[in-house]
């Protein structure tokens, strides 16, 4: 009997072993991931750039991140989201770059691992950048912007047509 409970407890203990090294190294693994994501802050909070994605509706590339905390709607501003686009003129004058030890627990505990998404037969850079000569659809995105911030909704930031929210909700105090 002897003979097979010192082979079981061999095995098992390599089981164990075997197991806690995987984990141990998966969790290697996802810190890297972590650490080499992109990372703002803005007023004090903290966002996760996902990637650049191309939006068909402007006919030009914005930017894709999450706020690493819970997001509801303001009047105002903008409705409840989980995600957000922005254009790049906007986002690299207000957000400033920082490092994920940076960030605070909270927001660290929100941080996804990326990469977002995966194409193998993609050959051009992950990330668009400026081109010469835009000014003119620079300046038409300006006044676009401009002449669609009279226009309210019935939503509880006033923007849009379309919510998470049934029906908006408006602060009394």
């Amino acid at each position: 009997m002897w003979p097979y409970i010192s082979k079981a407890a061999v095995f098992g203990g390599g089981c164990v072993v075997g197991a806690s090294a995987a984990t141990y190294s998966r969790s290697c693994e996802r810190r890297q991931m972590l650490a080499a994501g992109e990372y703002y802050e803005h007023s004090g909070q903290y966002y996760q750039a996902l990637g650049h994605a191309w939006d068909h509706f402007r006919r030009d590339f914005c930017i894709v991140y999450r706020p690493l905390y819970h997001c509801d709607a303001k009047e105002n501003r903008f409705e409840a989201h989980v995600l957000a686009t922005s254009h790049f003129d906007r986002f690299e004058s207000k957000f400033r770059r920082v490092e994920f030890a940076e960030l605070d627990l909270p927001a660290r505990s929100t941080a996804l691992p990326g990469p977002f998404w995966m194409d193998k037969a993609w050959g051009l850079p992950d990330r668009s950048a400026a081109v010469q000569g835009a000014e003119a659809a620079k300046a038409l995105q300006r006044d676009f912007l401009a002449s669609s911030e009279g226009v309210r909704s019935e939503t509880t930031s006033g923007y849009g047509t379309r919510s998470h929210q049934e029906r908006a909700t408006k602060r009394m105090l």
